[in-house]
């Protein structure tokens, strides 16, 4: 659906304040209104314009637009790091060519420093999501650890300049690296691995709604599709845990989507039969209401089957009961009596399978009750075929 203007228009707002955050913070505010901040003006624009050109589709949801504004605002602020990190280095270098007797006066160790730099920031560009999602006190960490990294080799190069001694620093520098990198591995496997249990669990859940709900209204349903409903219900229970075991290939967005394509596809199945037993069940009941059985006091037996019993007069001689099945109407339980087609639809919701009122006839016919004919059509696949929960029977 189109999202209002209104709405839009502080969704621009708050994005381009965040926008002008991010260069503030980045020390990069004396670069506003030039070109040395082209790649996050375009960057900033384009959204804008994708903005202005979507929201009046009846595709587009307000979601959409948030989120496609905090991937853009992760973008640019990896940007005006990257840029302000050049930039300090930039005048490192100029201040090491004016002062004579640093690191940079090597060409060993001026080679160290640049490959060193070089690393850091390949890590932050990969693992920039992992990072930016971090406790403030935990990216205050990462950055420490690479200052500490470019720190030693000053301490190193003013302790012995010797281009030996370069060589021995390189190694250090990455070991130091490899271990920083090893932890932000760890950190997104773990971001990773928790996204896609947090999915299983959802899915879990909804199947045990499904699961609860169905057992409800098994009643409406045969003893065919209860077996269906029942192992299919252990084909998506078996799924669910299967894709929450986090095995590797799972990370793939591509392979992730399509099982869970393949799980909500059951879901849908087990929601088609748990409609149509729902129809079924809801007419039984408004028909039928009530359906426990009452127990009816008979009192204490006569001497010798003459006489009164205590609180009940017995006019009859000897042990035989009424039958008293006689003048009860049609389509109580216990009596089949004669009903036509006609009567038997007008128990059942408008558009009732004609093949289910036939065969429920033939058994009443047979002498079955009306319940039990109707149990009955339906276990030879005869269903009403009543979809969304119809009316009660009339």
């Amino acid at each position: 659906m189109a999202v209002n203007p209104d709405r839009v228009n502080e969704i621009m707002s708050e994005f381009q304040d965040k926008v002008a955050g991010i260069v503030r913070t980045s020390g990069l505010d004396h670069h506003s209104n030039t070109t040395s901040l082209s790649n996050i003006d375009s960057l900033k624009n384009q959204y804008l314009q994708t903005v202005m050109n979507a929201f009046t589709l009846p595709a587009t949801t307000e979601g959409e637009l948030l989120s496609e504004m905090d991937a853009v605002v992760k973008e640019i602020e990896r940007m005006a790091k990257g840029q302000a990190k050049a930039e300090a280095m930039g005048i490192a270098a100029i201040g090491a060519a004016v002062n004579k007797g640093t690191a940079a006066d090597s060409g060993v160790w001026n080679g160290l420093i640049g490959d060193t730099a070089h690393r850091i920031d390949k890590l932050t560009k990969m693992y920039a999501d992992q990072i930016n999602n971090m406790p403030k006190a935990l990216r205050i960490r990462i950055d420490d650890d690479f200052a500490r990294v470019l720190d030693s080799i000053n301490s190193a190069f003013n302790a012995n300049p010797a281009p030996s001694n370069a060589s021995i620093v390189r190694l250090q520098v990455k070991n130091s690296l490899d271990s920083v990198e090893k932890n932000l591995e760890q950190a997104s496997t773990a971001v990773l691995k928790a996204s896609i249990e947090h999915i299983a669990h959802q899915k879990m859940t909804e199947l045990q709604e499904k699961e609860m709900v169905l057992m409800s209204v098994e009643r409406g349903m045969s003893k065919g599709q209860i077996d269906a409903s029942r192992t299919l219900i252990s084909d998506i229970r078996k799924l669910i845990t299967d894709f929450g075991k986090s095995n590797f290939l799972i990370y793939d967005k591509i392979i992730r989507n399509q099982k869970i394509q393949v799980i909500d596809h059951k879901m849908s199945v087990l929601e088609t039969l748990r409609v149509n037993a729902s129809g079924v069940s809801q007419s039984l009941s408004g028909y039928y209401g009530n359906t426990s059985r009452r127990r009816t006091a008979t009192g204490t037996s006569s001497i010798g089957g003459i006489g009164t019993t205590l609180g009940h007069n017995t006019s009859s001689v000897g042990g035989h009961r009424q039958n008293f099945r006689k003048g009860i109407p049609p389509g109580f339980a216990g009596f089949a009596g004669k009903m036509s087609e006609a009567d038997i639809a007008n128990k059942h919701p408008e558009g009732t399978s004609k093949a289910h009122i036939k065969a429920m006839k033939r058994h009443m016919d047979a002498g079955l009750t009306f319940e039990a004919a109707h149990n009955k059509a339906n276990a030879e696949g005869f269903t009403p075929n009543i979809g969304g929960g119809g009316r009660p029977f009339r």
